[in-house]
């Protein structure tokens, strides 16, 4: 029970609590793969790992990692306060109203103007020729 009461603590410091985005992200990572780790050395711990085909092994652990860097990813903090933002779409904090990271495996800020796509045709193209006028004969 105490190890219960921990954790929804833990969860809610994440969530609602107050401190640097900067250190609620990385606190989040070292949860999330402290959790992988301990879901993968509990199969391993039953005998999940030994008595299964290595196809099954590389799909439960493919399945760990996908799960846990889905949720890297979707997870934002904002800067400012430290709320815990998970919805992608809302470009600003809900609670102090600071600009919120792209995504959440990034710190760079959304703004304003940052919702127009990259696409390759607007990178600039360099120069072939080094004359204005042309190559010489």
């Amino acid at each position: 029970m105490p190890a219960a009461v921990a954790a929804a603590s833990w969860l809610w410091f994440l969530a609602r609590g107050r401190a640097r985005g900067s250190v609620k992200r990385i606190a989040l990572r070292l949860t999330l793969l402290a959790l992988a780790a301990a879901m993968v050395a509990v199969a391993a711990q039953r005998g999940l790992l030994s008595r299964t085909s290595v196809g099954f092994r590389v799909a439960l652990l493919l399945a760990v990692v996908t799960v846990t860097v889905g949720y890297l990813y979707l997870t934002r903090f904002c800067d400012a306060c430290g709320r815990m933002v998970r919805n992608l779409k809302v470009p600003t904090c809900p609670r102090c109203g600071a600009y919120l990271p792209r995504h959440g495996m990034t710190a760079r800020l959304r703004r304003p103007g940052d919702e127009r796509l990259w696409t390759p045709r607007d990178r600039p193209r360099p120069s072939r020729s080094r004359h204005p006028e042309g190559p010489s004969a």
